[in-house]
């Protein structure tokens, strides 16, 4: 069986952890391949990701190209950014086209933004979950990326976050953050599906699919399907 390796990197390790959990979870003795997803966090803690994220783009630069670069120069060519947020914080795909053009190989990112900008063209009313208002906000510029007239119905909650990172169980994480509230406000605004903005949030899936029957859009999906797409 090929080994494949895959960079993931997310805000957080409890997020990390949880895109390399789910690569592991998708691989497939029947494909012959094996991706060995490699675990990058960017930052120790919420807060300090969230710090981050508004940081200038300078020092944003300069974390990426720590993460990056050795991992480069070791052979691997694939990063996976399992976070919402950090997607919409940093400029992946044109850090992505540099990098391709310092080491002359093509270097290949996957972010949830990749995939918004797609979702644009199947809906016109569109609710988001976002870790906070920045991820938001780029999640509803991707989405009128394709389409300038889709409506858009977001919230942005870090404290969803942190009572994930507590471990608060699924049942728990819906009642006290409020989210059946948010489901009905989306639905009540005629929403068509609702987007999962940040990839914590999987966690609760299920508890939130039993509160509405509106599409439940986890990005996550689409970024493995152009990850094995491109490395077969």
């Amino acid at each position: 069986m090929t080994e494949y390796r895959v960079a993931v990197l997310a805000g957080t390790p409890v997020d990390t952890a949880m895109g390399v959990e789910y690569i592991k979870n998708k691989n497939s003795e029947a494909e012959g391949q094996y991706i060995l997803p490699l675990y990058e966090p960017v930052s120790e803690s919420c807060d300090s990701q969230l710090k981050f994220q508004y940081s200038d783009n300078d020092e944003k630069l300069a974390v990426m190209n720590n993460i990056f670069d050795p991992l480069i120069t070791d052979g691997v060519r694939d990063f996976f950014i399992y976070c919402n947020s950090l997607s919409g914080s940093f400029d992946f795909d044109s850090y992505a086209a540099s990098k391709s053009l310092e080491c002359g190989d093509e270097i290949r990112v996957y972010t949830p933004l990749q995939v918004y900008r797609s979702l644009g063209e199947s809906y016109s009313r569109i609710g988001v979950m976002a870790a906070n208002n920045l991820s938001a906000y780029a999640i509803e510029e991707a989405l009128m990326s394709t389409r300038n007239d889709i409506y858009v119905i977001g919230t942005g909650n870090m404290a969803i976050v942190r009572a994930i990172e507590d471990g608060l169980s699924p049942e728990e994480v819906v009642q006290k953050c409020g989210l059946e509230k948010a489901v009905k406000y989306m639905e009540a605004c005629g929403a068509e599906a609702i987007v999962l903005g940040c990839t914590h949030f999987p966690y609760f899936k299920e508890e939130l699919a039993k509160l509405t029957v509106l599409p439940l859009i986890d990005p996550a999906d689409r970024m493995h399907e152009a990850l094995t797409g491109a490395i077969r």
